[in-house]
């Protein structure tokens, strides 16, 4: 795959194909604490199976975090492969992100 064509709605963060197909998303539910703090909440993120093996939910993952941060949220990891991500790449660098599971980031809007 070349570079990947991203985009962004109020649930996800996604990857397009060459011909507009949605082949990645890292979905989000953004929460405001009681104290303020923002938490970005990921709870899945899926990628087509026939675009699997390729690295696009890691690039994904990556983006997602980097847009996240930089927005000035933490980051609640509740998809397992995110959970692993942050403790894994950049030698867990992003764990100062963090942010553990409150009962506010359970409740709908």
């Amino acid at each position: 795959m070349t570079e990947p064509r991203w985009f962004r709605d109020e649930e996800s963060f996604g990857i397009y194909n060459e011909t507009g197909d949605v082949i990645a998303r890292n979905f989000y539910r953004d929460v405001e604490q009681v104290d303020g703090t923002k938490h970005r909440v990921f709870p899945s993120i899926h990628v087509r199976p026939d675009h699997r093996h390729q690295g696009l939910a890691g690039r994904l993952t990556k983006h997602s975090l980097d847009i996240t941060i930089d927005e000035g949220y933490r980051v609640v990891p509740v998809c397992p492969y995110v959970a692993r991500w942050m403790r894994e790449y950049d030698d867990g660098a992003y764990l100062k992100y963090r942010a553990e599971r409150g009962t506010e980031d359970f409740h709908a809007d």
